[in-house]
C-alpha cells in the first residue's frame, strides 16, 4: 500500500502512508507521483477511470453499496492482491457474526428504526434530517440487528425530513450518527436536547435514541461489522450481546 484516501485511517499505521485526496477530490498529481502498479475505486469514480485510462494505470472496480458487495469486494481485493486467505478468513469472521445476532434475534419483535446519517445541528431544533432509506445498506444492518427501517418508501436512498416528517413516522428507535461530534465541539447533551424537542415520538418519549459517533459509522468497509454491533444493541439492549464469538 502505497498511497490512501483522507477517509482510510485505520489501522494505525494507514497514517504513515501518503494521502492521495478523498472520496471525491482525489489528488491526481500525488497518485501519479506514486507510480502505483493498482488503483482501487468505486463504480461512481468514472472521472477517475477516465484519468487512469490515459495514463494506462491499472485499476479495480469494487463496490460497497450493499453488504454483500462490501463482502465480495474483501474477497476480489484479497485474491489479486495475494491475500486470498486473509480475505477468506475476514470475510468468514464477519458471516459468522452476522449469523449469530440473526440467531438471537429472529423471535423476537422488531422496533421500528430510524438512522440519521446528517443533518444540522447546534441550532437548538430538528430540521433537514437524512435518513437510511430501504435501499441502503444501513437498512441492512437495521434488518440482521433485529429492527424494521421506519422509512418504507423503497424509492428514496437518503430522504430529507421535516420534524413533521418525523412524527409521522414515529419511530420506536432512533440511531444519530455524529461523526463529528468531538471536532465539532458539539455535546451529546445538546444533540439529545434537539431530539427531545419532538416529544411525542414513541422513542423520545421511552429514551430510546442512541448517538454514535465512532469513525467507522459512516465507512462501508469491513468494519461495518463493529457498527452493526452498536445497532443490535441499541435496538435490543435486553440481550446479552457479549457472548457474541468472532
Amino acid at each position: 500500500m502505497v498511497g490512501r484516501t483522507r477517509y482510510c485511517n485505520y489501522p494505525e499505521a494507514t497514517k504513515t502512508i501518503m494521502e492521495v485526496g478523498g472520496y471525491v477530490d482525489p489528488n491526481y498529481e500525488a497518485l501519479i507521483a506514486l507510480k502505483p502498479d493498482l488503483v482501487i475505486l468505486l463504480p461512481e469514480h468514472e472521472k477517475v477511470k477516465s484519468y487512469l485510462n490515459e495514463l494506462n494505470i491499472t485499476y479495480l472496480e469494487v463496490n460497497n453499496k450493499t453488504i454483500s458487495n462490501i463482502l465480495n469486494s474483501i474477497i476480489t481485493i484479497g485474491n489479486v492482491c495475494g491475500a486470498k486467505e486473509k480475505a477468506n478468513k475476514l470475510v468468514s469472521n464477519i458471516n459468522s457474526i452476522i449469523a449469530q445476532i440473526k440467531e438471537k434475534t429472529k423471535n423476537l419483535q422488531k422496533p421500528t428504526t430510524i438512522i440519521s446519517i446528517g443533518r444540522t445541528m447546534g441550532s437548538g431544533t430538528l430540521k433537514d434530517v437524512y435518513v437510511a432509506g430501504r435501499t441502503t445498506y444501513f437498512s441492512e444492518l437495521i434488518d440482521i440487528a433485529g429492527g424494521v427501517n421506519a422509512f418504507e418508501n423503497p424509492n428514496l436512498a437518503y430522504p430529507k425530513l421535516s420534524a413533521e416528517g418525523l412524527i409521522h413516522l414515529n419511530p420506536e428507535v432512533i440511531v444519530d450518527l455524529v461523526t463529528d461530534l468531538k471536532s465539532s465541539n458539539i455535546e451529546e447533551a445538546m444533540v439529545l436536547k434537539e431530539w427531545n424537542s419532538l416529544g411525542n415520538i414513541r422513542a423520545v418519549k421511552n429514551k430510546q435514541i442512541s448517538i454514535l459517533s465512532s469513525d467507522y459509522i459512516v465507512i462501508p468497509g469491513p468494519r461495518f461489522v463493529l457498527l452493526l454491533k452498536d445497532l443490535t444493541k441499541v435496538i435490543h439492549p435486553e440481550i446479552d450481546w457479549t457472548k457474541i464469538v468472532e
